[in-house]
């Protein structure tokens, strides 16, 4: 694996897995990955049962959409449906997570938005 450094690209491949959160989790485009400044953006592999811990950001908002694959959002425990090509939105101090509830791979990809000025404060386990 390559050292991560500031760069304009950034490689799937090149950048550390994360299983911290739940599933494989890869960041993207980041203060660190890419020199971000606006955002934190990245991507998800869950497995059949696997979910995405429950966490909010008290900065931002997140987006996700779906790749491929079918489960449920569920936000401030609301669930709600999701398949391929479906995107769903968490508003600042909403709390969420995702729950791969197919037979196969649920792929998602993320984005945080605006960037928050410390990283504790970026994203809070709940």
């Amino acid at each position: 694996m390559k050292q991560m450094y500031a760069s304009t690209v950034v490689q799937l491949e090149d950048v550390p897995v994360v299983h911290a959160r739940g599933g494989q989790m890869r960041v993207l485009a980041s203060p660190a990955t890419i020199g971000a400044t606006q955002l934190i953006m990245g991507h998800v592999l869950l497995q059949a049962g696997e979910e995405i811990k429950e966490h909010l950001h008290d900065y931002g908002e997140e987006t996700v959409f779906v790749v491929r694959g079918q489960g449920t959002a569920f936000i401030e425990d609301i669930p709600h449906s999701i398949r391929e090509n479906c995107l769903f939105i968490a508003r600042k101090g909403e709390r969420h997570r995702v729950v791969n509830e197919g037979p196969g791979d649920m792929e998602l990809v993320f984005a945080t938005a605006p960037l928050a000025p410390r990283p504790e404060i970026g994203h809070r386990e709940v």
